[in-house]
């Protein structure tokens, strides 16, 4: 079963139905979770399987990172620990939803698309993480196990680390500024593979090269719709309804992480615009071979049209023709031939259409 029979099932049903929409897993879902502030840390690690709670009374800030969104019971629970609305637990196990942010009563709903890398197939895997942003903590969801994230755990378990001293709202900050940054690494990759491409279809076309052109078309547009609407979602977090989950010190950085943003989409609007040049260019370079080929086979045609006359002139089978009795008139004919075939090959050149 794909992820389009699993949409279906929502069809026709009300509003708050939590049914999960993705691709049919079946790892074991973890759930990871930190509880630090300036003095302490906690790090406990669960499965689906355990009996797990969370100290909601500790002074600090807790981060619950939960990898996997499949399991149902699993994700009304913690809805239930957390008092999440049905309509939030909806969306946060369909895994087509666009990103945006949400406020509730007590709480930030955030969605956005993290991307990940094939470093060996240059294949780009698409995956939501949902985040719930409360006064004390945060909790992420993510699709399947895997993340970038590792160098935030790195920060976190370091003693030295000005991050402890932080709020929740640095925390997500945080967690979303390496997505966004990661999305430049796979911008690069992509102009990279756009770049190798271009040079390809340059120096020696085929008609394999249409085809891979297609494919990165493709690939470009699906990163358009999924990472573009980044910059809406990253001004409306810098908006005043939700300053209560950003202390002032953070404010900056939001602000300079709307500046990427801004730098993502018009990167993105860059790329979309050189992949559809691309097409015009494989086309042109096409035709501008066959032009070539055309020119050739005309300058040949041109050179033996005189070549042809002379040779269908003696041909003709008239008794009484000049020339017909010379003792070396087969060799003079070759030599006209020739000095012909020679001249207009320099007249050809002279006019560089060779």
């Amino acid at each position: 079963m794909n992820d389009s029979s699993n949409r279906k099932k929502k069809v026709g049903l009300p509003p708050g139905s939590i049914i999960y929409t993705g691709e049919d897993s079946n790892h074991k879902i973890s759930i990871e979770v930190f509880s630090y502030n300036d003095s302490i840390i906690k790090k406990e690690n669960y499965s689906e399987d355990d009996d797990f709670g969370f100290d909601k009374n500790f002074r600090g800030v807790t981060w619950v990172n939960i990898d996997g969104i499949h399991n149902i019971p699993l994700i009304k629970k913690v809805g239930e620990m957390y008092d999440l609305d049905n309509l939030v637990l909806e969306d946060l196990v369909n895994s087509t939803q666009r990103a945006k942010v949400e406020e509730r009563e007590d709480y930030l709903f955030i969605v956005m698309k993290m991307l990940n890398l094939n470093l060996i197939s240059k294949e780009i895997g698409y995956e939501q993480v949902s985040f719930i942003l409360g006064e004390d903590y945060l909790l992420t969801f993510q699709e399947s196990p895997g993340d970038i994230f590792d160098t935030i755990r790195a920060r976190i378990e370091s003693h030295n680390s000005k991050m402890r001293k932080k709020s929740v709202g640095y925390l997500a900050y945080t967690i979303i500024d390496t997505i966004v940054d990661n999305y430049f690494l796979i911008l690069d990759e992509v102009e990279l593979e756009i770049d190798r491409l271009e040079s390809k279809v340059i120096d020696n076309s085929d008609k394999d090269d249409l085809q891979s052109i297609m494919t990165l078309k493709q690939k470009v547009t699906t990163l358009k719709r999924s990472i573009s609407p980044i910059r809406e979602l990253i001004a409306k977090l810098q908006s005043k309804g939700l300053t209560e989950y950003f202390n002032d010190d953070i404010k900056i950085y939001l602000t300079d992480l709307y500046d990427h943003g801004i730098i993502v989409c018009d990167t993105l609007d860059i790329l979309n615009s050189r992949v559809t040049e691309l097409v015009q260019l494989y086309h042109s370079t096409i035709s501008n071979g066959m032009n070539e080929v055309m020119k050739i086979l005309a300058i040949i045609s041109t050179i033996f049209m005189p070549l042809s006359f002379l040779a269908s002139l003696y041909g003709m089978n008239f008794k009484y023709m000049p020339e017909l009795e010379w003792r070396d008139g087969y060799y003079a004919i070759l030599c006209i031939m020739f000095i012909l075939v020679l001249g207009m090959l320099a007249y050809f050149k002279r006019k560089k259409w060779l």
